[in-house]
């Protein structure tokens, strides 16, 4: 029986609390056949899977589909993934050839940058 999206987004953060391969509250891989079985789907289609990763947004957690297997984590392992900077952010803006960028990126982090000609 097919089961809602928001329930089964919820088993999937019960099992962020289980303790299997030795951790507990820790990153785990999921196969698309297990997802297919707690969903009660023949086939994850990408509705079923944005509304189940929606719900676990709305939670602090992520779920990350990958071509062998799906990832289920927290918002917060992410905290110190590093930021990429404004100022390259500006070199890949995608513009007409003739039309120049008319906004800026500030640095909302507040840091600054380190120039690479300082001497």
């Amino acid at each position: 029986m097919e089961r809602a999206t928001y329930e089964t987004a919820g088993i999937l953060r019960d099992l962020y609390n289980e303790e299997f391969g030795g951790d507990e509250f820790e990153p785990y891989q999921i196969g698309w056949d297990q997802l297919r079985g707690i969903a009660g789907v023949e086939r994850l289609t990408d509705s079923i899977l944005s509304d189940i990763g929606t719900s676990m947004l709305d939670s602090g957690y992520a779920l990350v589909p990958f071509d062998n297997f799906l990832l289920v984590t927290m918002e917060s392992n992410f905290k110190m993934a590093r930021k990429v900077p404004p100022r390259i952010v500006e070199m890949h803006l995608a513009t007409s050839e003739n039309e120049p960028a008319d906004f800026e990126f500030a640095d909302t982090d507040g840091t600054q940058e380190i120039e690479d000609d300082v001497v």
